[in-house]
């Protein structure tokens, strides 16, 4: 997966030479930005048969799960996705030029442009979560049991939900 080292060896190296910044705290935020990266490049790995980016995924299922008519404001999708408007207008741009969405006319804002969902991408969007559901599952159940993978779901949504985002 990735050429860093296991997780373990770089906070052995810390105990020894910088100690006083290994804690309780320190293993779980290095702990969770690790698994981030292993789920990150799992993703990754899944999407490239769909010439898809992670970034352009989150945009698509982000659409895909609106009523109808599946769209967004591009303010919207980088507040809701955490990306910097200019990275967004990146993604969006490769995403009309394949097809997955198209640019439309604010129906009250005529300074600004609606981003919809096209069918292809719909399609797109729901073969490769498809995709994604699968390497995860191969990811998890090869490493957790099915009670610790929701432990760990429960877990990680209570923090989230508590920290309010």
């Amino acid at each position: 997966m990735s050429k860093a080292y296991q997780l373990n060896k770089a906070l052995e190296m810390m105990r020894v030479h910088w100690p006083e910044a290994v804690s309780l705290e320190t293993e779980l935020y290095l702990s969770m930005s690790r698994l981030s990266e292993v789920i990150d490049q799992n993703s990754a790995n899944e999407l490239e048969a769909y010439g898809l980016t992670n970034g352009a995924f989150e945009v698509l299922v982000a659409l895909r799960g609106r009523s109808d008519p599946k769209e967004m404001s591009p303010s919207d999708l980088y507040r809701s996705l955490l990306k910097t408007s200019g990275g967004m207008t990146k993604i969006l741009k490769q995403l009309e030029e394949d097809n997955l969405i198209v640019r439309i006319d604010h129906e009250t804002d005529k300074r600004s442009k609606m981003v919809r969902l096209t069918q292809k991408g719909k399609d797109v969007a729901e073969q490769a979560m498809q995709s994604v559901m699968a390497g995860d599952r191969r990811l998890l159940y090869q490493n957790l049991s099915k009670d610790e993978t929701q432990s760990l779901r429960d877990m990680l949504l209570n923090v989230v939900n508590k920290l309010g985002v």
